[in-house]
C-alpha cells in the first residue's frame, strides 16, 4: 500500500514547524494528502480559584485559547504555502488530552510526523514522550529533529537490524519508503563480535530486500568503546540518510535496548528524521 495519507502533529512551536516541513516533501514526492492536527486541553482550575472566578473572566480565558488556537492553524498553514506544497492539506482542531487522542487520530493516517520533543515537553512527565505516544498509536511515527533543514532527499535511508521481532516489525512498516530509495544501509551493532553467527544463508536480510528491488548493504559497526546510540547515530551523521528506522520496545539484543537508553539516547541527540516502529 503507497504512503497516501499523512499527519503532522504540530503545536506551532519550532520543532513542529520542521516537522512539516519533511511533511510537505514526503507529500509531494508520494502524491499523498497532508493533514496537520492540533490537539488543546482546556485550562482547569483548582475549586478555590475557580469559585472567585466570574464568566467574564472565563468567557475571557477561552476567547484567549481560541485566538491562539487559530493562530497555530494560520500557522501550519503558513508553513505548508511557504513550502511551496499545491497539493490537497487540511487542518484539524480536537479537544481533549494529547497523549490520548494524538494516537488515536494517527490510526487513521499511513503516517504521523512529530517534531522532536525539548525538554519542556519531557518535563511534563512520560504521558507526553514520543514512546509513549507510539505504544498507544499501533502506527509508526517519524521524530523529525529539532534542526532539520529541508534538502532534496538524497534516496538513502539507515535501519538498526538485529533480527529482533521489533527490528523486524520497523522494516516492514517501513517499506514503503525503503522500496524508492536507491541506497540502504542495514546496521548491526554488536558489542561482542565473538558471540555474533551470521544468518543462515536462506534467511538473509540483504536477500529479502534485493526481492523488494531495494539495493541494501550490511554495515557492521563496532560500539565496544562506545555507548550505541552513539555509535549508531555517529554514522548517521556521517552519512546524512533522508531517515533511520528503528523498531522500540522489543526483546532481542538491540530491541531489549531501545525501551530504554538508546532510545532515549537517540531521541534527545536526533540527527536525523527517525522512523519509530512497535
Amino acid at each position: 500500500m503507497a504512503i497516501k495519507d499523512l499527519l503532522v502533529a504540530f503545536d506551532g512551536n519550532a520543532a513542529a514547524v520542521c516537522a512539516t516541513r519533511l511533511g510537505v516533501q514526503m507529500a509531494r514526492k508520494y502524491d499523498a494528502r497532508l493533514s496537520g492536527v492540533f490537539i488543546s486541553e482546556a485550562t482547569s482550575f483548582e475549586t478555590h480559584v475557580r469559585r472567585w472566578m466570574t464568566r467574564e473572566m472565563l468567557d475571557q480565558v477561552r476567547e484567549g485559547e481560541r485566538i491562539a488556537q487559530q493562530g497555530i492553524g494560520d500557522l501550519f498553514r503558513a508553513t505548508v504555502k511557504e513550502a511551496g506544497y499545491e497539493g490537497e492539506a487540511s487542518w484539524l482542531e480536537l479537544e481533549g488530552k494529547p497523549h490520548v487522542l494524538l494516537p488515536r487520530v494517527s490510526r487513521y493516517f499511513d503516517l504521523m510526523l512529530l517534531g522532536q520533543f525539548g525538554a519542556d515537553e519531557q518535563s511534563r512527565g512520560r504521558e507526553l514522550q514520543a514512546e509513549s505516544i507510539l505504544l498507544r498509536a499501533g502506527k509508526p511515527l517519524i521524530i523529525v529533529p529539532r534542526s532539520y533543514q529541508p534538502r532534496p532527499f538524497k534516496e538513502h535511508a539507515m535501519v538498526a537490524w538485529d533480527g529482533s521481532r521489533s527490528a523486524a516489525r520497523a522494516l516492514t512498516d517501513a517499506m514503503q519508503i525503503l522500496e524508492t530509495k536507491t541506497r540502504l544501509d542495514i546496521v548491526d551493532l554488536k558489542r561482542d563480535r565473538s558471540q555474533w553467527a551470521p544468518p543462515a544463508p536462506e534467511h538473509d536480510i540483504i536477500a529479502h530486500l534485493k526481492l523488494h528491488g531495494v539495493a541494501a548493504q550490511r554495515v557492521t559497526l563496532d560500539s565496544a568503546t562506545r555507548s550505541l546510540g552513539e555509535t549508531l547515530l555517529d554514522h548517521a551523521r556521517k552519512t546524512d540518510p533522508d531517515i533511520l528506522v528503528m523498531g522500540a520496545y522489543g526483546r532481542g539484543k538491540f530491541g531489549g535496548l531501545l525501551f530504554g537508553t538508546l532510545t532515549r539516547y537517540v531521541l534527545e541527540h536526533l540527527c536525523v528524521p527517525t522512523l519509530l516502529s512497535h
